[in-house]
């Protein structure tokens, strides 16, 4: 006889064995989509700071340096993000999430060598 479930009913018993099911993707395709001007925006943080950082370098005759404080903490709130929709249960979302950090970060990073 199988410990989790009751004998009469055949059904599990309250707390024990309970595991928290995956959001529908439908569900995913919505938080993510709900994120997405959030996305932007602080993407688009992170590309405005590379870019200002790499102009002035340029106008100054500078050697351009990557702003790194500006990409992590960028890349850290992605990040936070994707891991909130991991706890949220809305792996799907996460999944692209982590991805999108990493495309963004790394075209950022790219561009500096």
């Amino acid at each position: 006889m199988d410990m989790d479930t009751d004998m009469d009913t055949g059904m599990r018993t309250a707390g024990v064995g309970r595991r928290r099911e995956p959001r529908t993707g439908t569900a995913n395709l919505l938080v993510f989509l709900g994120l997405l001007p959030l996305d932007i925006l602080v993407g688009g943080y992170a590309w405005l700071a590379v870019g200002m950082r790499g102009w002035a370098a340029a106008h100054n005759g500078e050697d351009a340096a990557l702003p790194v404080t500006e990409l992590l903490w960028s890349g850290g709130l992605l990040t936070a993000i994707g891991v909130a929709l991991c706890w949220g249960r809305f792996r799907a979302a996460a999944v692209v999430q982590f991805a999108l950090t990493v495309v963004v970060m790394a075209v950022l990073s790219s561009s500096y060598g």
